[in-house]
């Protein structure tokens, strides 16, 4: 089991993603944007983030940088987003992404995904 931070606005997809996760028998907090995830991922407690990137008080990317840059963190981070475009897939993945999910996402493709960011 794993304990993973879900970074998202959007109220259908969080509770998708709560219950696609704790269902795989992971642990989950979920918040709404970069201010709220800056002061959960301070704790350090967390063994991957679902990261989105059109965020209501931040851009998903800059976190992502700052995540790999400033606190070195080495937890893998998923990015699940609805930018498609080939740009935003490889700025994600330069920036320190491990994956890239674009939604809307099936929940077994997303578990396979975050069991092998996980290495299982």
């Amino acid at each position: 089991m794993a304990t993973i931070l879900a970074i998202e606005d959007d109220w259908t997809v969080r509770t998708v993603l709560e219950h696609t996760l704790t269902s795989a028998g992971h642990a989950v907090d979920v918040v709404r944007g970069v201010s709220d995830a800056r002061r959960s991922l301070a704790d350090g407690k967390y063994d991957m983030v679902l990261l989105d990137l059109n965020l209501p008080d931040g851009n998903g990317l800059d976190l992502l940088r700052d995540i790999r840059r400033d606190q070195g963190a080495t937890f893998p981070v998923l990015v699940l987003s609805g930018m498609r475009q080939e740009e935003a897939v490889v700025r994600g993945l330069e920036l320190g992404a491990d994956d890239y999910v674009t939604k809307p996402f099936s929940p077994p493709e997303l578990l396979a995904r975050v069991g092998r960011c996980l290495g299982r």
